[in-house]
């Protein structure tokens, strides 16, 4: 059964289309890498899937339990990484460790720092944190190795691998080694 079927799926901003007619369902343990040059659409289409952004045209399935990181998802500079991981945590009414979240992806020694002194490295680990805590049938991930050292690299490996087991994850990069996690691939442009 697939966790996501999109079907026809068209985005366009005034009249210039930044892709048509887009096709593919998604099922439990794959991993469906979306490739193309830089305005190709790859963003655009990650924050459809999330909700984030309407398509033009088409229609998509999704779960109601997704998770989603990006570049560009902004964070409160004043809050601790704990802080952010508690109060997603009760906005989504879910309960688990966030201490336990955090060292998952290697941020235990800084939970307690305010996220405005975090490395770009740091803040991507978060939102990686922030993306996975409930448990998402579906993860998207938009660049997900960008601006990581290689230890952080192996935390999206990893997380993208205890994903697949329970679901699916899409992800948005041109990087070759999150290439090398896709069981599919989506060139756009």
């Amino acid at each position: 059964m697939a966790l996501m079927t999109v079907s026809g799926l068209g985005k366009r901003f005034g009249e210039q289309w930044v892709f048509r007619n887009l096709e593919f369902e998604l099922s439990r343990g794959e991993v469906l890498c979306v490739v193309g040059s830089n305005g190709s659409g790859k963003s655009t289409l990650l924050r459809i899937l999330a909700g984030l952004l309407s398509p033009n045209h088409g229609t998509l399935v999704r779960p109601s339990v997704l998770g989603y990181s990006a570049l560009d998802l902004a964070l409160w500079p004043q809050l601790t990484a704990l802080e952010h991981m508690d109060l997603a945590a009760a906005l989504r009414g879910v309960s688990y460790s966030s201490e336990g979240q955090l060292a998952h992806v290697g941020l235990e020694d800084v939970a307690g720092k305010p996220v405005g002194q975090f490395s770009t490295g740091m803040r991507a680990r978060l939102k990686l944190a922030l993306a996975t805590q409930h448990l998402p049938e579906v993860l998207l991930l938009d660049e997900p190795s960008a601006s990581l050292d290689q230890e952080g690299r192996d935390v999206v490996v990893r997380t993208i691998e205890e994903v697949q087991e329970r679901g699916a994850v899409i992800i948005a990069t041109n990087d070759a080694a999150d290439r090398r996690l896709a069981t599919h691939e989506l060139e756009l442009g």
